[in-house]
């Protein structure tokens, strides 16, 4: 079997704190791989640990086969799409700038995609609305739009349902269905 994610031990410690303390998991190419926890449990710890915004204090992983410890590992990241938190979005902005932003921010060539990465989510009608304006479930597949910008095919979703209406989580689990069964994107999520 071919894994997208793999930790060994891993370790992160805050002072005397451990976050994380000896995590050893497989995520399978092409599942959707839910990771789940109370709070405090070491989710978000273990999310920016893969993204590459902390790192570990003991053990390690591996993204596509690369260990984090090899330079290299910057390559697998480029094949990933994260929302860690919060969807990160400007807020004066409309979806369609959002998602152009987030183009340039990748250096890529052209805006071709955008249109279809707005109706993949469903908002390829919001028009001018800018996201302030937009409701807690746009905002957050506003976010997934962003992260699926450059085609990732390994997608990591840091509680996407967290504190969305009974109709939002459902629109939420169908987008994650349909990323996972029509474009073959490997999903991590936490809850």
């Amino acid at each position: 079997m071919e894994y997208v994610l793999k930790t060994n031990a891993l370790k992160k410690c805050y002072g005397h704190y451990k976050a994380l303390n000896g995590l050893t998991m497989n995520v399978p190419k092409g599942s959707i791989y839910g990771f789940v926890g109370r709070n405090g449990a070491g989710k978000t710890t273990l999310i920016r640990l893969i993204c590459g915004l902390q790192e570990p204090t003991e053990g390690e992983y591996s993204i596509y086969g690369i260990s984090n410890t090899k330079k290299e590992i910057i390559k697998s990241r480029r094949r990933m799409g994260a929302v860690v938190e919060t969807p990160s979005i400007y807020l004066d902005m409309t979806a369609r700038d959002n998602i152009k932003m987030q183009y340039r921010i990748l250096g890529l060539p052209s805006f071709d995609g955008v249109s279809d990465i707005l109706k993949l989510v469903g908002l390829e009608s919001t028009g001018k609305k800018k996201a302030k304006n937009f409701s807690l479930g746009m905002r957050q597949r506003l976010g997934i739009a962003m992260a699926l910008t450059g085609n990732p095919d390994f997608l990591i979703l840091d509680e996407p349902v967290n504190g969305l209406d009974p109709q939002g989580i459902v629109e939420i689990r169908e987008l994650i269905l349909k990323l996972n069964r029509e474009y073959g994107i490997t999903i991590l999520i936490s809850s």
